[in-house]
């Protein structure tokens, strides 16, 4: 079982235009089925900057899957659905790659990739890095 979180910032685009920046907090709990082997379940607060105009926080959750390569390097994805104060909710996929540096012998830091893709009418996408912590046990 592991318990991490993050923290990410990132310059967003629409159809290959600006779309501002964003910034999350992602909490997750992963659970080991088999050995290497993770199932996910994350939650999401999320805060978009559009280039003119107001923020707009968003809240949500994920569920994925995740295979440690190593000790240290790790791969996988997760489905992920936001929700905006008072609007509909949006869909994406997010594939994740990333280094744990271990601090101790139970808490790592980690360093990740992120090429997330909106899904449906979600036209939104980009490459994010992030930073967080996750402690094994």
């Amino acid at each position: 079982k592991s318990v991490g979180g993050g923290f990410t910032y990132a310059k967003l685009s629409y159809d290959g235009e600006d779309a501002g920046s964003m910034m999350s907090i992602n909490p997750d709990v992963r659970y080991f089925v088999a050995d290497g082997i993770a199932v996910s379940v994350g939650f999401t607060m999320l805060t978009i900057t559009p280039p003119v105009g107001d923020a707009v926080t968003n809240t949500g959750f994920g569920i994925g899957g995740y295979y440690n390569i190593n000790d240290n390097i790790y791969a996988g994805a997760a489905y992920n659905s936001n929700t905006p104060d008072g609007g509909d909710a949006s869909t994406s996929l997010n594939i994740r790659g990333g280094y744990l540096h271990g601090l101790s012998e139970s808490v790592h830091l980690d360093v990740n990739g992120n090429y997330m893709m909106g899904m449906g009418d979600n036209k939104a996408g980009g490459i994010t890095l992030g930073v967080g912590i996750v402690s094994f046990f």
